[in-house]
């Protein structure tokens, strides 16, 4: 994808995203002692939030703060970040060989897989699939073959994709992230 477009927290309509038995609620050391997600300061589009309460810098926690966390991850240059030069999702290098559409979505699974999988409060990324893929189908029930088949038409010929990762976190919530691009 050679502009990757926003990344979101989403859901798909009947996707079943099961808790880990025995973890407490995310983001926080529930009843089983499941591990936190940590805090962090709030940021809209990159700036700060201001707390209108206190006047300095709002605060996130819990799967908020690991969703900024990832959100961030993937809508940062792999290499860019001269601290940490294995920080983010390499974009880039989706259009720079003359692949196949294939290939592409097969390298941006890899890629997606590797910079979310880095965050320590990833137990797992569970799938990674796109929204041509039969997988992707199997979240929609509603969808007749004709509407099927349209989706995957429009998708394919228009090159405009979306990707969605399955995550499993340490504290035994799962939270599915999207991210839409075109694969030229």
């Amino acid at each position: 994808m050679t502009d990757p477009g926003p990344v979101t927290l989403t859901t798909l309509p009947g996707l079943p995203l099961p808790a880990v038995p025995g973890a407490g609620a995310a983001g926080t050391d529930g009843p089983s002692g499941a591990p936190s997600l940590g805090r962090s300061l709030a940021l809209d589009d990159g700036d700060l939030v201001v707390d209108p309460h206190t006047g300095g810098p709002a605060e996130i926690e819990g799967l908020d703060a690991l969703v900024q966390a990832l959100v961030l991850t993937v809508g940062t240059q792999l290499g860019s970040d001269r601290l940490n030069t294995a920080f983010g999702f390499d974009r880039l290098a989706v259009g720079r060989y003359a692949l196949g559409v294939h290939a592409r979505k097969e390298y941006i699974r890899m890629e997606l897989v590797r910079c979310l999988s880095a965050d320590p409060r990833v137990a797992d990324v569970r799938e990674v699939f796109f929204q041509d893929d039969p997988r992707y189908f199997d979240f929609q029930p509603g969808l007749d073959g004709p509407a099927r088949d349209r989706i995957v038409r429009e998708t394919r010929a228009g090159r405009s994709y979306t990707v969605y990762a399955i995550i499993d976190t340490v504290a035994g919530s799962a939270l599915t992230l999207a991210s839409g691009g075109r694969l030229d």
